[in-house]
């Protein structure tokens, strides 16, 4: 049987109100399907869970892909300052910089080093938990999902707490904008810059103390590195845990028996967690790889030089892996092979950080906020992913 696909369908208003529709018929066709986004480029898409580890494995897919080709790089010094610290990004590099640049702050998120912050994070979850039933109605994302990630980030990598909403208004402008040229992420290059120097300065017990204490060691980031890494982790160890914690609320809250199974008992918050991770993951699609070659994957063919869509939404939803994918269940024995935080060299390095944090904050709920509703039906809420919008919720 052959399966036709329209050439922008995964971006038609259709498919964005249900993708996984679209992921489940790229799977069964069995190989990758060519789409073009709303920019005009072509992307390869590849849905099913072997195929993405494949993929995300390949020694032939990657990211610098102007590297593999014949033609002159520009030189460093001709890009604009967004453009030069937007190529540094870690999640968009290759080995060895990438490997270099995630060595230098992995410590960071060692579970070790996490565990330390977890008497912190409970913390602020319970004040957060205290002001949403002293509130009675309010917005889950503003209210309760929001201030959590960008506390913590903002603590792990030394943010006085003065600072933190100007951190979080940076992080919403960097994320929307559409391209890298924007005025935020100058103005937060800036910041960085002259906290870095008081660091410098004044060394604190944080991660910038850390990054700007490796220049005596002579192993030190760059200036446009240590910025992308501060804005990386701004981004990465904030949105992400945002979107889990909504996604997963919303879940909870229009799945009755599964709410009602996390009251009767908390120790579920990690199972909750992780199948929020796997039904509705924070990353549709890894940031789009290239192939260096020609390669063979999925059933087929990609040639030399063309993205690469490889779907962790298709691949967590792979009923040969995983059953009845389409179900959410915070009791299913097979959670554990969800790729939503992706994998190989480029798994996600705030995992087990944004693990704790959502943890943390589904125990708080299930143990303080009980009589938790939301405050319109399920059917008012905007759009398929609520992460940056609002989730009108109240105390019933």
């Amino acid at each position: 049987m052959t399966i036709e696909f329209r050439l922008s369908e995964l971006w038609e208003p259709d498919t964005r109100r249900d993708p996984h529709a679209f992921y489940a018929r790229v799977r069964v066709a069995g190989r990758p399907v060519p789409q073009v986004d709303p920019a005009g480029n072509r992307l390869w898409v590849v849905a099913r869970h072997a195929d993405v580890l494949d993929g995300l494995q390949h020694p032939a897919i990657g990211h610098e892909v102007r590297k593999h080709q014949a033609q002159d790089l520009p030189l460093a010094h001709q890009r604009s300052e967004a453009e030069r610290i937007a190529a540094r990004q870690l999640i968009d590099l290759d080995p060895p910089d990438h490997t270099r640049l995630r060595g230098l702050v992995s410590k960071a998120f060692t579970a070790r080093t996490v565990a330390r912050l977890e008497p912190w994070i409970a913390d602020v979850a319970d004040r957060l938990v205290a002001r949403a039933l002293e509130l009675g109605t309010f917005d889950g994302v503003a209210d309760l999902a929001d201030p959590l990630p960008v506390n913590v980030i903002a603590q792990l990598v030394g943010v006085p707490e003065e600072d933190r909403a100007r951190f979080r208004e940076w992080s919403a402008t960097i994320v929307s904008a559409a391209d890298h040229d924007s005025a935020a992420t100058l103005a937060f290059a800036a910041y960085i810059d002259e906290l870095a120097e008081r660091r410098r300065a004044v060394p604190e017990d944080d991660l910038l103390s850390e990054l700007v204490a490796l220049e005596a060691q002579g192993d030190a980031l760059d200036r446009d590195e240590l910025v992308a890494m501060v804005q990386l982790l701004l981004i990465a160890g904030q949105e992400t845990t945002v979107d889990v914690l909504v996604n997963g609320i919303r879940l909870l809250l229009t799945h009755p028996e599964q709410w009602q199974d996390l009251l009767a008992d908390p120790s579920l918050a990690s199972a909750v967690v992780e199948e929020t991770l796997r039904f509705r993951g924070p990353v549709e699609i890894v940031p789009p790889r290239f192939t260096f070659r020609e390669i063979g994957i999925a059933g087929g063919t990609i040639p030399a030089f063309e993205r690469v869509g490889l779907s962790l939404w298709g691949a967590n939803r792979d009923p040969s892996v995983f059953s009845d994918p389409d179900v959410f269940d915070i009791h299913r024995s097979d959670v554990h092979r969800h790729i939503a935080f992706g994998h190989g060299i480029h798994f996600c390095l705030g995992a087990s950080l944004g693990r704790l944090e959502a943890r943390i904050m589904f125990d708080r709920i299930a143990r303080h906020l009980r009589r938790l509703r939301l405050a319109v039906e399920p059917d008012e809420l905007d759009g398929f992913r609520l992460h940056r919008g609002t989730l009108p919720l109240r105390i019933q």
